[in-house]
């Protein structure tokens, strides 16, 4: 088995070996910056496109093979002297890629003899053959004494010259030794990505998915850094030729951030660093609006600051392989790699280090080998995640049998358990049975009690109402009898009168002086007065014996045809010898109401119980008798096509409050004092309401009193 170490040792190896054999073989190239001049840039040399303009301008010759020009957005001048000789027939080459406008000017003499154009700029259709993926220029065979070759260069990233002067033959052999070293590297490049997306859609982990997104972004900056993507004229459009290694540069990083956060789990193991390389996504925006909107060369300073941000996957993949993390340590190896690959690319673009091809093609080489290590990486992870899932497995089948030797043991139990319970509960249950029905039966007590109750308040009121009216018959038939014994006098004193008699003067005399003596008039007028006064009380009898028709059937389930405003009238009649100390009852009664279909009985209860509570709440306050008072209106309503009657019982008593009011009709509840209720009476209202298909609303204010309004459905 292939330790860390050893892979660590084999990558670092395989690297440095790779890098040394192109500096050894004859692949080696022999640049001629130190021979260039770079001419310094002045406002009055900074737009000239002509060398001739130049002749007399101020030229600095470069101390390094390979000139840096850095990352202007200026187009800058180079020159190199040529000996019309030797080099007639040769071919200039810039062995750089990337420049984006780039003009070759072969002056002889002072006269320019020809002028080529290459770079991203240049339309497909106008570009010229190259020999390879370089730009390169033929040297003419001209006759002169001083042979030149300008170079006008822009580009929206950094600007090198790796100059050289070669013939045709050596230049194809160079670039098909470069075409086979890239097709090796992009043949493993495809590869991983390949072998990955596979991995992607066998086990589903979005690891591979972002891997393989960035290989591609990885793969595709070597492609366009090298110049292939010109080669196989991938890219039609100048404006993305432009972008194109920008875009790749954004992509690489975004990608390697999204990868490294998710690859690490660094959420779960390393929230601090989680945060950070959140935060790093920010300047790859900035870096790609700067792009967009024309500012290349900002765009890609913004992009190289973002990519220093590599050195921290150093010690977060060290954080993270010290918690335990088995492929961090692969992780490692393979970003360490690829820092020291990028070191080493940089070192030698500013000339720290020799320009060659160890140094050129350090950074394929070293991405090459960090994609192939952080596919271990992942393979690491697969192999992690089945030793985990063993482990996880065997703990299972450990913890099962433990459980099933459990479940038995406490199945044993548990019968036991269950058997006592249910002995338990077999007397609870038989307990509880008998409780219920002795709850049943003083349930049954209590509303037989609240019934008799209304029926005792029914019977005093109807006792009271016909005393009065029995009472004044009594005492009136007394007083008749009085007045009826002097009229009895008078007439049988009448009546012994002889008409022919000699003396009936006289007797007449006598019988008028007794009459006046008996006030015979007045006794006629209290004869008169008492006679309607009987009359008056059987009226009240009769209406009072109406009334109890209707309560005669009050626990009766037969419905019949009623009024309204008759039964309430019944009810207030029965009601009134009781509420004549406690409030004085206003009505106001909708003429020509409809009948309803009803129990009259169980309604005048409603009624009796509702008015009743309306005149006790209002003796619960500080009003003086003649202010207290109970309003009964009924009225008809039509409501979105259907009717109903309503009864509005209101008091101005006490009120109550909105919890009292959301009781108010719960068995056993009653705003009275200890004794003076059973709290049925509303509870039964509520009940017989129900029967009836019939609404009640309550609205009620402290110290304002009480509405009930009840709406019967016709």
């Amino acid at each position: 088995m292939i330790t860390r170490k050893a892979i660590f040792r084999l990558s670092f190896f395989l690297f440095v070996v790779s890098c040394f054999s192109f500096q050894s073989s004859s692949f080696a190239q022999k640049y001629l910056g130190s021979r260039l001049e770079i001419l310094s840039t002045s406002e009055r040399n900074v737009d000239v496109e002509s060398p001739i303009d130049l002749l007399k301008e101020t030229w600095v010759r470069s101390e390094l093979d390979v000139p840096n020009l850095g990352n202007s957005s200026n187009w800058v001048w180079a020159r190199l002297d040529l000996d019309p000789v030797i080099d007639a027939g040769l071919s200039v080459e810039i062995a750089y890629a990337t420049i984006d406008s780039l003009q070759v000017f072969m002056v002889c003499d002072g006269v320019v003899k020809s002028k080529r154009s290459a770079g991203a700029t240049i339309p497909r259709s106008f570009r010229e053959q190259q020999l390879g993926n370089y730009p390169s220029f033929p040297i003419p065979v001209e006759d002169c004494e001083k042979l030149t070759c300008y170079i006008r260069a822009w580009s929206g990233k950094q600007i090198i010259l790796p100059v050289r002067v070669e013939g045709t033959r050596k230049l194809l052999t160079d670039g098909h030794i470069r075409d086979v070293f890239f097709a090796i590297y992009f043949g493993v490049v495809i590869s991983l990505l390949i072998y990955n997306l596979f991995l992607y859609f066998s086990v589903k982990d979005n690891n591979y998915l972002q891997y393989v997104l960035f290989i591609i972004a990885v793969g595709g900056t070597q492609l366009v850094l090298n110049g292939y993507d010109r080669v196989f004229e991938l890219i039609s459009s100048p404006w993305l030729a432009l972008r194109i290694t920008h875009i790749f540069g954004i992509l690489s990083g975004v990608f390697s951030i999204l990868f490294v956060r998710n690859f690490l789990h660094l959420k779960a193991k390393a929230p601090l660093y989680y945060k950070i390389f959140g935060w790093l996504y920010i300047p790859y925006v900035f870096a790609l609006l700067l792009l967009v909107s024309g500012y290349f060369n900002a765009s890609y300073d913004m992009i190289n600051v973002s990519a220093l941000s590599i050195v921290l996957l150093v010690p977060v993949s060290i954080k993270v392989w010290r918690s335990g993390d088995e492929s961090a340590a692969y992780f490692l190896v393979g970003w360490l790699v690829f820092i020291t690959a990028v070191t080493v690319f940089v070192l030698k673009d500013f000339g720290l280090i020799p320009y060659n091809e160890a140094t050129l093609y350090a950074l394929p080489i070293g991405s090459a080998i960090e994609l192939v290590v952080l596919s271990l990486a992942l393979g690491s992870r697969i192999n992690q995640l089945k030793k985990d899932r063993q482990i996880a497995k065997e703990k299972e089948l450990s913890t099962s049998l433990l459980n099933e030797k459990i479940q038995r043991e406490q199945n044993i139990e548990l019968e036991r358990n269950v058997t006592e319970r249910t002995s338990e509960l077999t007397e609870m249950n038989d307990s509880l049975a008998e409780t219920l029905e002795d709850l049943k039966s003083a349930q049954q007590q209590l509303i037989q009690s609240e019934k008799l109750a209304s029926l005792g308040q029914l019977t005093a009121g109807i006792a009271h109402e016909l005393n009065n009216p029995i009472n004044f018959v009594t005492s009136s038939a007394q007083s008749l009898k009085r007045d009826f014994a002097d009229l009895k006098e008078v007439i049988e004193t009448v009546a012994v009168l002889q008409p022919m008699s000699d003396q009936l003067s006289d007797e007449l005399k006598v019988v008028i002086q007794r009459m006046k003596d008996l006030d015979i008039a007045f006794t006629l007028k209290e004869i008169d007065e008492l006679l309607a006064g009987v009359v008056d009380g059987a009226e009240r009898t009769a209406e009072i014996v109406s009334g109890l028709r209707i309560f005669s059937r009050m626990d009766g389930n037969q419905s019949s045809e009623a009024n309204i405003n008759e039964l309430l009238t019944s009810t207030l009649i029965i009601l009134r010898s009781n509420l004549k100390d406690e409030a004085d009852v206003l009505t106001e009664f909708s003429e020509n109401l409809p009948n309803i279909n009803c129990q009259p009985g169980k309604l005048n209860q409603v009624f009796m119980n509702i008015i009743t509570n309306a005149a006790q709440a209002t003796m619960e306050t500080q009003l003086i008798r003649s202010e207290r008072e109970v309003r009964v209106r009924t009225r008809l309503v039509n409501d979105s096509g259907k009717q109903f009657i309503q009864v509005d019982i209101t008091d101005n008593g006490v009120g109550m409050s909105e919890q009292k009011k959301s009781q108010i009709f719960n068995p056993f509840f009653t705003t009275k004092g200890v004794g003076q209720g059973t709290g049925l009476g509303l509870s039964i209202v509520k009940g017989i309401l129900d029967d009836h298909d019939a609404t009640i609303e309550i609205t009620s204010e402290i110290d304002k009193g009480t509405t009930f309004l009840l709406s019967f459905p016709l």
